[in-house]
C-alpha cells in the first residue's frame, strides 16, 4: 500500500500534507551550496522519476471519470425517494459536483491523446456491472453505505495513488486538477459520514448498511478497483437486483415532516408586504419539487451528448439551491425553517410527464416567463429589495435571478439539439404543458399562507 493510501481522514484538510505530499517542494532540505530549491521545478514533485506515460494516465483517468459520472447519476435519482430533507439536499449538491468532477477529467482525457467519443464511452464493462448494481441501493442507509464506505473512499484512495505514480512536472494539468478534486471529496465524505451517523440508527439498518457495503466492495475488487489495478481482481461477479430490470426514477418523491404540507398557496398581491413577502419564502423552498422531477430527465433520456447530462445536473443543484434559500429565509425571519408550507400541486404533474414534456414546459414555459418585466424575477429582487427590505432574501432572490436567465439559456440550448420539430411545434408542447399544470393546479383551493406575525423575529 503506497503512503498516501495508508493516510487516514484524519489529514484532511492539511494543507501541509496536500503540499509536501503533492506538489513535493515545501520543507526540502537546503542543498550543500545553501540554497533552498523548494521551488526548483516550479515546485513540483516527482520531476526526474518517471512516473506514469501518457497511456496509463489516460487509462486510469478514463476509469476514475467513468466512476464519477456515474455517481452523479446514482446521486440524482436517489433524491427523489430519500425522504431526508438535509440528505436530499446534500445528495444534490454531490451529484453536481461528481458530475463536475466527471466534465473535468473527460476534458483532461482529450488532451492525452484519447478522442472525446472514446471519453465517453464505458472503461470497463465490471465497473458499469457494478454500478448498475450500486444504482437499486435501498433506503437511505444502503445508499449512505455505498457512498460512506465503498464509492467515496475508494475514489480517494485512487485519486492519491494515481498523485503518488505520475510525474508532477509532465503530468501537471492533471496534479492540479486532481487536487482540486481531492480537497472537494474529502470535504463531501466528512458530510456523508456525518448523516450515516444520525441516518443510520438501529442494528437493523446498520447490518443492512454493511451487508450492502460488503456486496459492493466485493464487486468492486472483482473489478480490479476503481483505477483498474487491484490485486484482487478477477473475482466472480454476479448481477443481482439490476438483473433483468431497467431503472426507473420513481414517480413520487418521498418527504420526511420537516415542512407542512398544502395543496396550493393563495396569491398574495404586493401591498400586503409581510405576506407576500413570507409567500415568496414558501415559493422558493417548493423548488424542492422541480429539482426533484429533474431527476427523470437526467437519467431517462438516452443518447445525449455529455454536455447535456452536465448541463441537467446543474439545473438541478440550482433548484435545490433556490430551496435552500427559502429555508435558510425561514430561519433568519422566524428561527424555524418549518414554519413554511410545501405545495404539493407540483408533484401531480411534473411526475406524470414525460422527459421531454417536463422540460420544455419547465425551460420554455415556467422559466422563459418569469424573465418578463413586470413582474418576473426582477420584481421580485426589487420587492426585497425595496418594499421588504430584507437583506438576506434581497441577496438571495438577486442570485435567484441570475440562475433563473441560465436556466433560460441552458433549457433553449438544448431543446435545440434534443426536440425533433421546429421552434413553434417546440412552443406548443410548452403551452401543452402549461396548460397541464394549470388544470392540475385547480383540482383543489389553495391555502392561505399560515398567520406568522407573532413569531417573526
Amino acid at each position: 500500500m503506497s503512503r498516501e493510501m495508508s493516510y487516514s481522514c484524519s489529514r484532511v484538510g492539511n494543507p501541509v500534507y496536500l503540499a509536501e505530499d503533492w506538489l513535493g517542494g515545501l520543507g526540502a532540505s537546503k542543498e550543500s551550496s545553501g540554497m533552498n530549491r523548494t521551488y526548483q521545478y516550479a515546485g513540483l514533485n516527482r520531476a526526474k522519476e518517471h512516473g506514469l506515460s501518457v497511456e496509463q494516465c489516460a487509462g486510469r483517468i478514463h476509469r476514475i471519470a467513468y466512476v464519477e459520472e456515474r455517481l452523479m447519476f446514482l446521486q440524482a435519482v436517489h433524491i427523489v425517494t430519500t425522504p431526508q430533507r438535509d440528505l436530499k439536499a446534500l445528495l444534490s449538491r454531490l451529484q453536481y459536483e461528481d458530475g463536475l468532477h466527471a466534465d473535468r477529467l473527460k476534458n483532461r482525457l482529450t488532451e492525452l491523446r484519447f478522442s472525446s467519443g472514446r471519453a465517453d464511452r464505458v472503461p470497463d464493462g465490471r465497473l458499469e456491472f457494478l454500478l448498475d448494481e450500486a444504482m437499486y441501493s435501498s433506503g437511505s442507509a444502503e445508499l449512505l453505505a455505498a457512498l460512506v464506505k465503498v464509492f467515496k473512499p475508494a475514489l480517494l484512495a485512487e485519486y492519491r495513488s494515481y498523485l503518488a505514480q505520475t510525474n508532477g512536472l509532465a503530468d501537471y494539468e492533471t496534479v492540479r486538477l486532481m487536487r482540486n478534486i481531492v480537497v472537494e471529496e474529502e470535504e463531501v465524505l466528512l458530510l456523508l459520514e456525518a448523516a450515516y451517523e444520525e441516518i443510520v440508527e438501529t442494528d437493523e439498518q446498520e447490518s443492512q448498511a454493511q451487508r450492502w457495503a460488503g456486496t459492493l466492495n466485493r464487486m468492486l475488487h472483482a473489478a480490479g478497483g476503481i483505477g483498474g489495478g487491484d490485486e484482487w481482481a478477477g473475482g466472480p461477479m454476479e448481477r443481482e437486483r439490476s438483473l433483468g430490470n431497467v431503472f426507473r426514477v420513481a414517480r413520487r418523491p418521498e418527504r420526511d415532516g420537516t415542512f407542512p404540507h398544502v395543496w396550493d398557496i393563495v396569491h398574495v398581491d404586493e401591498d400586503r408586504i409581510p405576506e407576500r413577502f413570507d409567500q415568496m419564502i414558501a415559493t422558493r423552498l417548493g423548488e424542492l419539487t422541480i429539482a426533484e422531477a429533474l431527476a427523470i430527465v437526467l437519467w431517462e433520456v438516452k443518447g445525449q451528448p455529455w454536455s447535456f447530462y452536465s448541463a441537467i445536473s446543474r439545473h438541478m443543484w440550482d433548484e435545490m439551491r433556490h430551496s435552500l434559500f427559502g429555508e435558510a429565509a425561514a430561519e433568519e425571519v422566524y428561527g424555524d425553517r418549518g414554519v413554511m408550507p410545501l405545495r404539493d400541486f407540483e408533484i401531480e404533474y411534473l411526475f406524470k410527464m414525460t422527459p421531454l414534456e417536463l422540460y420544455a414546459m419547465l425551460g420554455i414555459g415556467v422559466e422563459a416567463a418569469l424573465m418578463k418585466y413586470p413582474p418576473g424575477k426582477r420584481a421580485e429582487y426589487e420587492f426585497c429589495r425595496d418594499l421588504a427590505r430584507d437583506p438576506l432574501m434581497t441577496t438571495l432572490q438577486d442570485f435567484d435571478w441570475a440562475d433563473e436567465v441560465e436556466h433560460v439559456n441552458i433549457a433553449r440550448k438544448q431543446l435545440k439539439d434534443w426536440f425533433p420539430g421546429n421552434s413553434e411545434e417546440l412552443a406548443k408542447l410548452a403551452e401543452e404543458g402549461m396548460a397541464f399544470r394549470a388544470r392540475t393546479r385547480q383540482l383543489h383551493p389553495p391555502s392561505p399562507m399560515p398567520d406568522l406575525a407573532a413569531k417573526r423575529k
